[in-house]
């Protein structure tokens, strides 16, 4: 009786506003400093033809697979990055031990997140990954309205059920892990079947040429992914680069279900260490809705001078392609840094025909680079 007399008494005093306001007793230097404020990067990127351009990482994992992070963490640092949108792509085989899955349920990562998502507008995917040797190798499935009948021992079961639910699927990293990037007979079943959709052609530090020949050749989703297990700041040096890898989607809307047209329309451009890959169409758009050339501010008898804006987030290098004596005196580089304008003298008579020039980082196949007619 006495003990629990005196648990009550304790439980009053702690409770007391008197003791409470002892607290304010302590000196004020006991806090120095102050938590860093959480801000949004917001990403300049054109839109085109009426698409807004969202960007997305649609394969990442947390401490629910392999990965050493809480769900809600990728929602934080998709919204500090000034993403629109993020799929947690859990391996549904081989997973550690880890409260849900042991419940059987491989949908607990994306209800844990989902509050988060909401509170920050970031648009949170229900996907999974299919993890099996090669081939078929790692497929990422995405859209899923329930991820725990996948859990299944037959891969093509796994994907059959995938495509049941109206999967988007795509092809992960084709180069990790193998002596040789081969297209396989399997592959083709799965493409001949209408199962598999895209293919990452870069994916954390890796891209594959041989990726982005096979997306041409098939009309393949290009993908590009950060496949983060880690603290996004630990994987990435944000100091030498200004992004993490992402696929940008050309979507009607800034929605799930416009993101979902698109990927299945195969409108993407893969973007990685300010190198841009996608179809010539895209690429040409984004280029010009970026770059304004502004008229001449100088003129002299042999010269015009004037300035070149990039207004988006992606630098430009430019490379002139024209040789011959027409163009000699324009510039042979042209560097647009991101967000920047610099300065050209130019000819005081402009061609007859437009100088074109190579922009050296947007890819449209391994061996072609899209080329411009800027003057």
């Amino acid at each position: 009786m006495k003990t629990i007399v005196s648990a009550l008494l304790a439980s009053i005093c702690m409770a007391s506003p008197v003791l409470r306001a002892q607290e304010n007793l302590l000196p004020k230097e006991i806090i120095v400093g102050k938590e860093r404020v959480k801000t949004r990067k917001e990403i300049r990127l054109p839109d085109i033809d009426g698409y807004r351009l969202l960007k997305c990482d649609f394969h990442m994992h947390t401490i629910f697979s392999d990965g050493i992070v809480w769900p809600t963490l990728r929602v934080h640092e998709a919204w500090e990055e000034g993403l629109d949108a993020i799929a947690i792509t859990e391996h549904i085989e081989g997973q550690p031990a880890r409260r849900g899955v042991e419940k059987g349920n491989h949908n607990y990562p994306f209800e844990i997140a989902g509050r988060e998502a909401l509170l920050h507008d970031i648009l949170l995917i229900r996907g999974a990954e299919i993890t099996r040797p090669m081939p078929p190798g790692h497929l990422n499935a995405l859209f899923l309205k329930d991820i725990n009948p996948l859990d299944q021992k037959d891969y093509m079961k796994a994907l059959e059920e995938a495509h049941r639910q109206g999967a988007f699927i795509f092809w992960n990293h084709p180069g990790w892990g193998v002596k040789e990037i081969k297209w396989y007979a399997l592959h083709d079943t799965l493409y001949q079947r209408g199962w598999l959709h895209g293919i990452e052609v870069y994916n954390e530090f890796e891209w594959y040429p041989q990726a982005l020949n096979w997306a041409n050749e098939k009309n393949l989703t290009l993908m590009a992914n950060s496949d983060v297990h880690d603290v996004i700041e630990r994987l990435y040096d944000f100091h030498t680069m200004p992004f993490r890898p992402m696929t940008l989607v050309l979507s009607k809307e800034r929605t799930e279900e416009g993101i979902r047209e698109a990927l299945f329309a195969r409108r993407t451009i893969a973007y990685f260490y300010n190198t841009l890959m996608g179809k010539e169409e895209w690429l040409e758009k984004f280029f010009h809705a970026s770059v304004q050339i502004q008229s001449p501010h100088h003129t002299t008898a042999t010269h015009r001078i004037l300035h070149i804006k990039n207004t988006s987030d992606i630098p430009f290098l430019l490379r002139k392609t024209d040789t011959q004596t027409q163009a000699a005196q324009y510039p042979d580089k042209i560097d647009l840094p991101a967000g920047r304008s610099v300065l050209l003298m130019l000819p005081a008579k402009p061609e007859t025909q437009s100088v074109v020039y190579e922009v050296e980082n947007m890819i449209i196949a391994p061996e072609r680079k899209l080329h411009v007619k800027i003057f």
